[in-house]
């Protein structure tokens, strides 16, 4: 049975094959706001089947199944599931019509359509070798934008270059959430929560980052506002209506939101000129666009010709939740839980690279803002080497904030909708340490940034090794994802790890031992080992 959506002849196809009594079944994605009452599948005439087409935009889509009214399920025929942690199916529409879907056959000897047909616009170098840090103001400290400008040498000391202010606008009233409400209800573009301080406290501290090396990135609420904005009344044209003429955000349960009606001009130029306020006036040096893959493709065409405009070097980081991330946090569980072999994760993550453009710059995570803490996840001992892959594979490296010492009492945003603080008195100084070492390590060496990934098979499924290569500087990475201390065999590279290495670093407190052959060497529970190759 062929894997579905593909190609019909008016739209995109979806085909659905129930095993239980079915009455209805709708689709529900970001090509209709996942509203699961407004696609409906009809019978098919032949087999036991449900059908429908619908046109859907060229780009990255995600959606469900929504059967008998109640049960949301992803397609079982598709095979590829967003990586959200909300298991949503996903699929890519060109700008011809065809229907990609991401398979682990896709490689560097067989890349996916978007590799083989496009080369992402290259990005400023201090992006490229950024490690970045996401904090929210009134969570990481009690004064503000002054108390992170007194954070600088924290900062600096951890190896921190790049920092993500989640959003600090005043937040929408009505229908809040919590004592604060959800700081993505943003009531003005132009406004400062009071309580972070003023515009000439935010305007020193980025100042202060910048004398220190530090680009500083805001966050914005692309496609919706507080329900109350500034806006509603007196230009209620700006936004989504629904049936009754009423001011709504298309996606439900969402009822404190407004959606902003991308069809007007005048809403588009409104929101293109707060953004270059923030570029202008405070010298951001990027934006993070929240909820990007469903805003027209016109207007980020727009927004990024806007802002460059004003500071060549802006970037702007274009959140999408699908599965072609391929963001190691579910990768490097699944292989320590033994789900995944060495192979497997090595296979899933080419499939990954080689289905973007040429050249794509990708952000990575262990955690984020709507996923659990990487100590939860990976337990306290596999929080280590997962940080590990993190900062030594490709792709730009995020960390939340308070993940660099096991921070433990954040769960998702939706604490910051009520008094917050990170639990600094959880501090684990050597998760720290460790976190220190590998930002360094990678900031200061072009191989972890501009270097060739090339992963190096060893004889334990549990443990990841690979090379990341630049000119004349060459290091080996070897990650022990198990429980279990390990010889670890490289039969191809006779006395490749002893003869090369000039510097060592490794997490264990085990001496040094090497196996039977000269190509194998001992690796500690959870270990991770660096080794700096001579040339």
């Amino acid at each position: 049975m062929s894997a579905f959506p593909i190609k019909g002849s008016n739209g995109v196809r979806f085909v659905y094959y129930p095993d239980i009594q079915v009455d209805s079944v709708a689709v529900a994605g970001t090509f209709n706001h996942w509203n699961g009452d407004r696609h409906y599948m009809t019978p098919m005439e032949v087999a036991r089947g449900w059908e429908i087409e619908i046109p859907i935009a060229r780009g990255r889509h995600l959606y469900k199944l929504v059967v008998n009214g109640e049960a949301w399920i992803i397609d079982p025929l598709n095979p590829n599931v967003s990586e959200d942690g909300q298991n949503n199916s996903s699929f890519t529409v060109t700008e011809h019509g065809e229907v990609l879907i991401r398979t682990n056959e896709i490689s560097k000897e067989h890349p996916g359509y978007m590799y083989d047909h496009f080369t992402a616009i290259e990005s400023p170098e201090w992006i490229q070798k950024a490690v970045i840090y996401q904090l929210h103001t009134r969570a990481f400290t009690d004064k503000g934008f002054r108390g992170l400008s007194e954070k600088i040498d924290y900062f600096k000391d951890m190896g921190i270059n790049t920092l993500w202010l989640m959003p600090f606008h005043e937040v929408g009233v009505q229908g809040r959430i919590g004592e604060y409400g959800d700081p993505y209800a943003v009531k003005d573009f132009y406004s400062i929560d009071p309580t972070f301080g003023t515009q000439e406290d935010l305007s020193d501290f980025i100042t202060k980052a910048h004398a220190n090396g530090i680009k500083v990135i805001m966050d914005w609420v692309l496609n919706r506002t507080s329900v109350d904005h500034i806006l509603t009344r007196s230009h209620p044209e700006y936004f989504t209506r629904n049936d009754q003429d009423g001011i709504y955000y298309d996606v439900p349960g969402r009822d404190y939101f407004a959606g902003i009606e991308f069809r007007s001009r005048e809403m588009r130029e409104y929101i293109l000129g707060a953004m270059k306020y923030w570029v202008v006036e405070f010298d951001f040096d990027g934006i993070r666009l929240d909820d990007s893959d469903i805003t027209p493709y016109d207007f980020l065409v727009e927004i990024k010709h806007a802002l460059q405009a004003v500071k060549e070097d802006l970037i702007l980081i274009s959140q999408a939740y699908d599965e072609y991330h391929g963001n190691p946090r579910i990768l490097v569980r699944e292989m320590m839980d033994g789900t995944l072999t060495q192979s497997d994760f090595i296979a899933i993550y080419n499939s990954y690279k080689y289905s973007f453009p040429k050249h794509a710059l990708r952000m990575s995570w262990l955690e984020e803002k709507e996923r659990s803490r990487a100590i939860d996840f990976f337990g306290e001992k596999g929080a280590g080497p997962a940080a590990s892959i993190l900062l030594t594979l490709e792709g730009v490296p995020c960390l939340m904030m308070g993940q660099e010492f096991n921070e433990n009492t954040l769960e998702t945003w939706a604490s910051l909708f009520d008094e917050y603080k990170l639990n600094w008195n959880s501090f684990d100084a050597e998760m720290f340490e460790h976190y220190k070492y590998l930002i360094h390590l990678r900031t200061n060496h072009p191989a972890f940034w501009l270097g060739e990934l090339e992963f190096i098979p060893n004889s334990e499924e549990k443990v990841l090794s690979y090379t990341r290569k630049h000119e004349d500087s060459t290091y080996l990475i070897v990650v022990n994802l198990s429980v279990d201390g390990l010889f670890v065999g490289f039969e191809q590279y006779e006395t490749y790890i002893i003869d090369r290495a000039t510097e060592v670093y490794r997490t264990g407190k085990d001496d040094y031992c090497q196996g039977e052959h000269s190509s194998s060497l001992w690796i500690g529970s959870y270990e991770t080992i660096i080794y700096k190759l001579d040339s």
